[in-house]
C-alpha cells in the first residue's frame, strides 16, 4: 500500500507521543521526509534523485523559468528543506548530540508550514 507525505507526518506525531529521545529523534527525520516528498511532486523540472539536488535546485536555479512558482516561494521552499534536512541530519547521525521535544516539536510545526506554503502555492490564483 502506497503512502504520502502525510504519513511521515502522523508517524512524526506518533513520534513524539513516546515522550522519549529516540521518539524526538525519529519525529525530527520523519518530519524532515514529510516535507521532502511534499515539495518534490509539485516541481516538474527540479532533480528528483537527490535530496541535495533538489534543495539546491530550489534555492539556485528553479525560479529561473524551469516551475511555474514564484521566485520567493522556491528559495524558501528550499531553505525550509535546508534547515529541516540539517537538523535531520543531527537526529539520525549524531548520537552524542540530544535532540529534545521542542525541537522535535519544531519539526513538526515546520513541515506543517511547508505543507501550508505548498497549498497555497498551488491554490488557483483568482483575479
Amino acid at each position: 500500500m502506497p503512502v504520502s507525505s502525510i504519513d511521515f507526518l502522523n508517524f512524526a506525531k506518533d513520534s513524539i507521543s513516546r515522550n522519549d529521545e529516540i521518539g524526538f529523534r525519529n519525529a525530527v527525520a520523519r518530519a524532515y521526509y514529510c516535507a521532502y516528498h511534499h515539495v518534490a511532486p509539485i516541481m516538474v523540472n527540479a532533480p528528483q534523485d537527490s535530496h541535495k539536488d533538489l534543495i539546491g535546485n530550489l534555492i539556485n536555479d528553479s525560479w529561473k523559468g524551469n516551475e511555474i512558482f514564484q521566485k520567493f516561494d522556491l528559495i524558501a521552499l528550499g531553505h525550509m528543506l535546508n534547515q529541516m534536512k540539517g537538523k535531520r541530519v543531527i537526529s539520525d547521525y549524531k548520537l552524542n548530540s540530544v535532540v529534545t521535544e521542542s525541537e522535535a516539536t519544531i519539526a513538526i510545526l515546520s513541515a506543517e508550514k511547508l505543507i501550508s506554503k505548498c497549498s497555497d502555492m498551488i491554490k488557483p490564483k483568482v483575479s
